[in-house]
């Protein structure tokens, strides 16, 4: 095998080593890490975060992120418990994801055609949205009525749960839109260098705030699915961190900050990474105080890694020219 298709490789997808050294590291100090039915069990429940991570890859490939994602995931829970009781359950979905479609296009207008820091407005976006969702709770949690919406949060089909063949089904998608279309094309052209996308005519306006929209629409799912899961919504549901795991589940895939560099497969590995950890630090019987301080850490190594593995690319470029 090429050695130097392999160095590549590595350095074009940092997740893929520090999987396989967690991997074997959890099988060997972790009893009963190592089996198929963990392997599926830790993709189930890590399913609906890879959800919201695909709609948060394709902003961040723009090179924005959204910090109201939390919210909008508490409040689109709240509406399809809460409307499935006067209303069929499919209108009651339906609602739910406009609203995440509604605040995704709030947010794009500000950020791309009016011009506001994107920090600032989907934080203000972020605490505009928690306050609604506490008035629709009234302070108490909201069950779901609908036997068919809870039964498909826990529904499985083999060792595959309906909800992880969606996101795989997304991930396909997702794929295809960015590698094979003009939008994904341009996503990745905004996020690279968006004075030079314009410049060659693209609207990078427009893309910005398409991919706000698709943040959006992701997040309002992920609070659907995730109300199907636990069959209630409750005040506090999507905050003050899921928006926090996402982005770090993307970027920890090796998708940048900065945009125009990534993909949803890499997303996938943050996901399945920090599910990985979640999991042996429950097995392991750590507090949760623990585990978050081993992610926080992990993921600064990460990036540190990444940094370097970039330098010593420039450099190599520098030397070409």
């Amino acid at each position: 095998m090429n050695v130097k298709k392999i160095k590549t490789f590595v350095s074009n997808n940092t997740i893929v080593p520090i999987m396989v050294i967690v991997f074997v590291t959890a099988s060997i100090f972790v009893p009963g890490f190592l089996s198929v039915t963990s392997l599926f069990s830790i993709f189930n429940q890590n399913a609906m975060k890879g959800v919201m991570a695909i709609g948060m890859t394709f902003l961040i490939l723009s090179g924005y992120f959204d910090m109201s994602l939390c919210t909008t995931v508490g409040f689109a829970a709240a509406l399809v418990c809460g409307l499935q009781r006067s209303m069929p359950v499919f209108l009651a979905v339906l609602i739910a994801l406009l609203a995440g479609i509604v605040i995704g296009i709030l947010n794009g207008i500000m950020v791309a055609y009016v011009g506001i820091n994107a920090f600032v407005v989907t934080l203000a976006m972020m605490m505009g949205v928690r306050g609604i969702a506490y008035v629709y709770h009234k302070g108490s949690s909201m069950l779901a009525v609908s036997e068919g919406f809870t039964h498909f949060g826990v529904g499985k089909a083999g060792l595959l749960s309906w909800i992880s063949i969606l996101f795989i089904v997304l991930l396909l998608l997702s794929h295809f839109v960015l590698a094979h279309t003009p939008f994904g094309r341009k996503t990745y052209a905004a996020g690279g260098n968006a004075g030079a996308a314009f410049n060659a005519g693209i609207d990078t306006k427009k893309i910005i705030f398409t991919n706000f929209v698709i943040c959006g629409f992701g997040a309002a799912l992920g609070g659907v699915l995730y109300a199907s899961i636990q069959g209630a919504s409750t005040p506090g549901l999507g905050w003050p961190d899921m928006h926090m795991l996402v982005i770090a589940a993307v970027v920890l895939g090796g998708t940048k900050l900065s945009g125009g560099i990534g993909n949803v497969w890499y997303t996938l590995g943050g996901v399945m990474l920090l599910g990985i950890i979640d999991s042996i630090m429950n097995l392991l019987n750590v507090q949760t105080y623990i585990s978050t301080l081993v992610n926080g850490m992990i993921m600064i190594g990460v990036l540190c890694l990444d940094k370097v593995m970039m330098n010593k690319q420039l450099k190599k470029t520098n030397l070409a020219e």
